[in-house]
């Protein structure tokens, strides 16, 4: 009798959270910009690094977190929608879709929230002798 896969509370396997993990761990090495600033992302918004990388579309406070991460990356690191997509798992219209919506929102508050995400990009990135235009950029 085959045994069940335990899922985890998003209906992820243990098999698909180790492919996660292992994608967070390559982005690490291939693109440590792009990690940080995931990384700053996911821990304002409250979600894990992992959730960023799933491939569902998840609850909506992760979307909307990936989508904040993938704008940062665009504006901050100067990476194209092709570079943010591959970063993602996802494709370069979702990734011009994100940032479509985020500079919708930036007005009041948000802009204001914006503002000091791109500050403590900056901040982490110098900490780590990273500079977003000379970062490591994900190898086609």
């Amino acid at each position: 009798m085959a045994r069940a896969i335990k899922s985890s509370r998003n209906g992820q396997s243990a098999w698909q959270r180790a492919g996660v993990a292992a994608a967070v761990a390559r982005l690490w090495r291939a693109d440590p910009a792009a990690a940080t600033v995931m990384s700053l992302v996911a821990s304002a918004c409250e979600v894990e690094l992992t959730d960023l990388l799933q491939r569902s579309r998840c609850a909506a406070r992760i979307a909307a977190a990936r989508q904040l991460a993938m704008y940062l990356a665009n504006v901050k690191l100067g990476r194209t929608m092709t570079e943010i997509g591959q970063l993602f798992g996802r494709d370069r219209t979702t990734v011009s879709h994100a940032c479509a919506l985020i500079e919708d929102r930036r007005e009041g508050e948000f802009e204001l929230r914006i503002d000091a995400f791109e500050a403590a990009i900056d901040a982490a990135l110098a900490e780590e002798g990273l500079f977003a235009g000379e970062a490591t950029r994900v190898a086609g």
